[in-house]
């Protein structure tokens, strides 16, 4: 067994972020890190040395390809799980550890993952059409939908990504019924 370091896992995160298609720069954060990474870079590390902290000496050669066919899985796992709103529920808030507000720039860090989740479910156009008419107005859609969150939860307990899957179910719950509506 090898131990991923920080450095190959840095080296993989560089080219793995190439490699992977978004629309922004940070919207797999609140989707693989914690929701404080600065960059889709640095949240693939993160990923890759939570879910990759080990590897076979058989693995080492092919690490990159086995390492973008589990990113590859992991992003459309996710996906599915909240096309068919596996039921995550916001995680409860208790009286012991106090919660943090969410900031103007986690809000609209989550709004972004939730938009690369949404988008595979159609085209970029028809999906941004839904929205507009789901939240009303004609703003940037990563903006109307980090309103719509603002609306929906007010702050997390341990990381700003937590709150990415049960709010983009809920969101995905309110495309449906838009979509079936029109």
């Amino acid at each position: 067994m090898n131990t991923l370091t920080k450095e190959t896992a840095s080296v993989l995160a560089n080219l793995l972020s190439s490699s992977v298609t978004t629309c922004y720069n940070d919207d797999l954060v609140a989707i693989l890190g914690t929701g404080r990474e600065p960059d889709n870079k640095a949240a693939i590390q993160s990923w890759l040395l939570s879910r990759l902290p080990y590897f076979e000496q058989e693995v080492s050669d092919r690490i990159m390809a086995h390492s973008a066919a589990m990113l590859d899985l992991f992003l459309n796992d996710v996906r599915v799980e909240i096309a068919i709103g596996f039921g995550l529920e916001l995680p409860l808030q208790n009286d012991f550890i106090p919660s943090k507000e969410l900031s103007n720039q986690e809000l609209r860090c989550i709004a972004r993952s939730i938009y690369l989740l949404m988008l595979g479910e159609g085209t970029r156009t028809y999906l941004d059409a839904l929205i507009r008419v789901a939240l009303g107005g004609d703003d940037n859609v990563v903006d109307s939908i980090a309103a719509w969150l603002s609306s929906q939860v007010s702050g997390y307990v341990y990381n700003p990504s937590e709150l990415t899957i049960p709010l983009a179910q809920r969101f995905m719950k309110k495309l449906k019924q838009v979509s079936e509506t029109y």
